[in-house]
């Protein structure tokens, strides 16, 4: 069973833990490897290690300025040892002030595969979460051992791994929780409150959720993660996630969580990531993108607000990178109404740098959790690091409610808000046209100045304690900064007050989005039903949201009524979430609807709700021909859903195989299944492909010399060779079997000389594609010169052949009226396919896939050809135009001085694997890298064109506009 690779995702198999410790630390030598920090104004210093602590996760300051330390015993003990029987929280404190702890002390113990550790922000008390459930601790007698203790959440499963459990502790600013729950294998689970409150689940990925302090009022925030680890709130409100990316699937993902928002991945359809009913990056209908990639295996992630390190860090998310042995500083930049962010370099480690827990101290600084080897079992390792400001004197600090709400620690400002609140007298210095007398007027102007972290202190304060004074509408018109102009729409919406004003522009996006939840009534409906076609992800979720939690009046929408396919999926989405049963019988109608997507997330439905009743739909739409691959693999897996069978790529592939060897399916059907299977698959012999090639349908042929071009075993080349020479065979099929031959070109190269001047002029051009990078006789090269002469028409293709110049003329890549002229033309869309897949020439598939067949580095390209002819042709000429993040390119350096500019497509342990600009794949291991930055360009080769000739350039791009 493949995991992810990490302290926090990563799943070795269990013959393979390693038994090496067994009790007793072995060298120090991690001790002396101290990670640095990019910036020369920071310092990290050692404050504990072994033996005094030991597989350190999760790590917080209590009220008393005490850092508690989670140490675990039970993740994966190897064999006679002879530790704690169950995990501790750990007190590290420094008594003498020498930087270094020297007191250790246990808070409590006991506990079976901690994870998370987090102090409640207004009482004090100690939230642990473990793989099942989440105490709250409190030291009643105030002397660092906790005396008493309650259940916050349970889990109830079967599901048994330390990981994909219970995890990410934050809280909002009424002391409310927040947690992670992970993937959990998909084995069926129940979650349960403090109140009784239940929510179950099995299957859909992991899930984030809230619950009041004291775990009641449990709900679902959002869903479609993979295992996130860390959760943190900003300032203004807003939550973001980090989350661990399937089997080693690049990039992990930082998310910003909205409520019911859907973010892409389901673990019943696969561990990979790559079904076509799971998501990423927003790739769905109905699915959110994320903020960036992130390191591999991100463990933790917290909005720094204080003044332990320079000014500029203030406002930056901070993330632990497990893998890629460092921490990962973010700043977040606005986009639509969520966030992108740009990653800038913080501090990085060797190999024995494993960061886990993060957590800003009482002065601001940072201390982090070291896990130090990548050995899964527990080894006797572990290391605390301090993070903080070099040379700087400690912050200063004010008593004075009013003077402290100039601290730029957010713990104190936000503290001395709420005693401003409490306080009837210092009310008024809180702002915002409050009647209360003000009191310092020097101090009020510095309250209620251009500061927008005092202002947000400030409102959340007044908020948070139902202050019914502050003029909340005027905070959405003026301020300055959307985060409090969002915070005050949210209080507006809590007070019942309107804010469908501020749905229109020019307000900013993130407020229009948080007014949507301001529309409640009947006549809101066609508004809502409006923004459920907005060109903001974020804006049409929260919108579906809404429509989901007013069933009454989503039943008033016709949705097959509705011209836009987006309102439609919005619609659909929407019953979906209410499970009201009369969304359900809409399912015949929306597999009816002439827009793929509303189909696709019909068959979807069925699939996740395993809707038996539909079996028969699903039956008749497998059985048009004209399905293409996407469709097919969509309805196919909501019949296996069904009817109780798994659907993770073996299963399906087996599922596959069965229906292309059943002789009564249709060929359409029995192509689509081959396009579905591996080539490496065992039943997808050599036999069963010759014998398709003899089948009597052309486009069985076609794709049957397809699968046998991909075929792993070498024997398929005499079969190959056969099937080109072989004049009762079409043409097509004869030009992609001779395709299939072109990496062995050198060896066939007589066979493809006499193919290239047989006169068969489909024939020939292929066989001078394979010829390319081929060395030739001299009497070879005269024979192709002499063809080319005598078919002036094949002159560029043979000019490539033999290393001579045939692109001369051609405008510059920028210049996209002028290429678009040239392409005009004849185009043959089968040639074009030849040469997306073409190993010498195209090279597409290297990291592309189109219906089934290529590979998944890049995006997919089945349906690229709704994208307009001049913009699939820019992608082309100009690849670095638009990104997107999930295909970063980066320049690595290594430690002997070489640096490398490519693509992360594969992460195994220490080990990952990255694509260059010529689609090689190479490994490096992290050890032995100095440092990775992102680079604005695409790994895709800006001269792709200079490789192809006109015709070729001309007959890719008819084959790309096809993919409708």
């Amino acid at each position: 069973m493949k995991m992810k690779r990490s302290l926090l995702c990563l799943a070795l198999p269990m013959f393979a833990i390693s038994m090496a410790w067994a009790g007793q630390p072995k060298s120090d030598s991690h001790l002396n490897d101290v990670p640095k920090a990019h910036d020369p104004q920071l310092e990290v210093e050692l404050f504990a290690a072994e033996p005094d602590i030991v597989h350190p996760i999760g790590l917080a300051f209590d009220k008393k300025g005490r850092l508690l330390v989670i140490e675990s015993h039970t993740h994966f003990p190897p064999e006679g040892y002879q530790r704690p029987k169950g995990d501790r929280i750990r007190v590290l404190e420094d008594t003498k002030g020498t930087g270094k702890a020297d007191r250790f002390t246990t808070f409590f113990e006991g506990t079976k595969k901690s994870m998370s550790i987090a102090v409640h922000p207004l009482d004090g008390s100690v939230y642990l979460a473990t793989r099942n459930e989440i105490l709250r601790l409190w030291d009643t007698k105030g002397v660092g051992k906790a005396d008493r203790q309650e259940r916050v959440v349970f889990l109830d499963t079967k599901g048994e791994y330390p990981h994909d459990g219970l995890s990410g502790l934050s809280f909002d600013s009424k002391g409310n929780l927040n947690f992670g729950f992970g993937e959990n294998l998909g084995a069926d689970y129940k979650l349960t409150g403090a109140d009784g409150t239940t929510l179950t689940g099995g299957g859909e990925g992991g899930s984030i959720f809230w619950c009041t302090a004291d775990g009641k009022k449990l709900r679902r925030v959002a869903t479609g993660f993979w295992n996130p680890f860390g959760t943190c709130r900003d300032i203004f409100g807003r939550l973001f996630a980090v989350d661990n990316d399937p089997d080693s699937m690049p990039p992990c993902r930082m998310l910003h969580v909205i409520e019911g928002g859907d973010y892409g991945y389901q673990f019943r359809y696969g561990r990979s990531g790559r079904h076509v009913f799971q998501a990423w990056n927003g790739e769905l209908p109905g699915t959110l993108p994320y903020v960036t990639g992130t390191g591999e295996a991100p463990c933790q992630v917290l909005s720094y607000e204080s003044d332990g390190l320079p000014h500029e860090y203030t406002g930056s998310l901070l993330v632990t990178s497990w893998a890629d042995h460092r921490i990962e500083r973010y700043i977040p930049k606005e986009r639509g109404s969520s966030f992108s962010a740009e990653r800038l370099p913080f501090v990085q480690g060797g190999k024995d740098f494993r960061p886990v827990g993060l957590v800003v101290a009482p002065d601001g600084s940072l201390y982090v959790t070291d896990w130090v080897l990548k050995d899964y079992t527990l080894h006797g390792k572990g290391a605390v690091w301090h993070i903080r400001w070099k040379g700087s004197a400690a912050p200063a600090r004010y008593e004075d409610p009013i003077q402290a709400m100039s601290n730029r620690d957010r713990a104190w400002r936000e503290a001395a808000a709420r005693k401003m609140v409490k306080d009837e007298s210092l009310r008024g210095n809180l702002g915002w046209n409050v009647t209360h007398p003000m009191r310092g007027s020097a101090l009020t102007s510095n309250i209620n100045d251009s500061d927008e972290r005092v202002r947000s202190a400030s409102l959340t304060a007044l908020v948070d304690a139902g202050d019914t004074q502050v003029d909340l509408k005027k905070v959405v018109e003026k301020d300055p900064h959307p985060g409090i102009r969002g915070m005050a729409v949210r209080a507006m919406i809590a007070r019942g007050s309107d804010t469908k004003p501020f749905l229109e522009k020019p307000y900013p996006a993130e407020v229009r989005r948080e007014a949507i939840a301001s529309l409640r009534a009947a006549t809101d409906v066609p508004r809502l039903v409006q923004l459920l076609n907005d060109d903001d992800p974020f804006m049409r979720s929260t919108a579906v949201h809404q429509l989901a939690q007013l069933p009454d009046l989503l039943q008033t929408v016709a949705p097959f009524s509705i011209k836009e396919a987006r309102v439609r999926i919005g619609v659909l989405l929407a019953h979906r979430a209410s499970g009201r049963p009369e969304g359900i019988q809409l399912i015949p109608e929306f597999l009816a609807d002439p827009d793929e997507d509303v189909r696709f997330l019909a068959a979807k439905w069925i699939a996740d709700q395993q809707l038996v009743q539909f079996r028969p739909l699903l039956v008749e739409a497998l059985k048009d021909r004209n399905l293409n691959v996407r469709m097919y693999l969509a309805y196919s897996t909501a019949l296996a859903r069904v009817d109780k069978q798994e659907v993770n790529e073996a299963k399906m592939a087996e599922y596959f195989v069965s229906r292309l060897e059943d002789e009564k399916a249709s060929p359409a059907l029995r192509v689509k299944a081959l396009q579905l299977i591996p080539p490496r698959h065992l039943r997808l012999t050599l036999d069963l492909l010759s014998k398709l090639l003899n089948e009597p349908e052309a486009a069985v042929q076609i794709e049957a010399a397809r699968a046998l071009s991909e075929h792993p075993k070498p024997e398929r080349f005499a079969l190959l060779l056969k099937t080109a020479g072989d004049s009762k065979q079409g043409d097509e099929v004869r030009a992609q079997a001779i395709l299939g031959l072109a990496d062995q070109s050198e060896k066939y190269r007589d066979e493809l000389i006499r193919i290239a001047i047989s006169g068969n002029v489909v024939l020939r051009d292929e066989a001078l594609r394979a010829l390319v990078q081929t060395p030739l006789t001299a009497e070879q090269r005269d024979q192709l010169q002499e063809l080319a002469r005598r078919h002036p028409g094949c002159g560029s293709l043979v000019a490539r052949v033999l290393g001579q110049p045939f692109t001369s003329g051609r405008p510059a890549a920028s210049d996209n009226p002028a290429w678009l002229e040239r392409l005009e033309g004849l185009a043959d869309a089968g040639a074009g396919r030849r040469v997306f897949f073409h190993p010498k020439v195209g090279g597409c598939f290297r990291c592309h896939r189109v219906e089934g067949r290529g590979t998944d580095l890049g995006p997919d390209l089945s349906t690229i050809g709704r994208t307009e002819r001049r913009g699939i042709l820019e992608s082309i000429l100009q690849p670095s135009n638009q990104v997107a993040p999930s295909y970063q390119t980066w320049r690595i350096e290594m430690a002997d001085g070489k640096v490398h500019t490519a693509m992360l497509v594969n992460t195994e342990q220490d080990i990952y694997t990255y694509l260059d600009a010529k689609g090689h794949q190479f490994k490096v291991n992290t050890r032995d890298v100095m440092e990775t930055r992102p680079l604005p360009t695409s790994i895709m080769p800006d001269g792709l064109a200079d490789a192809l000739t006109d015709q070729e350039l001309r007959d890719l791009l008819a084959y790309l506009c096809s993919r409708k």
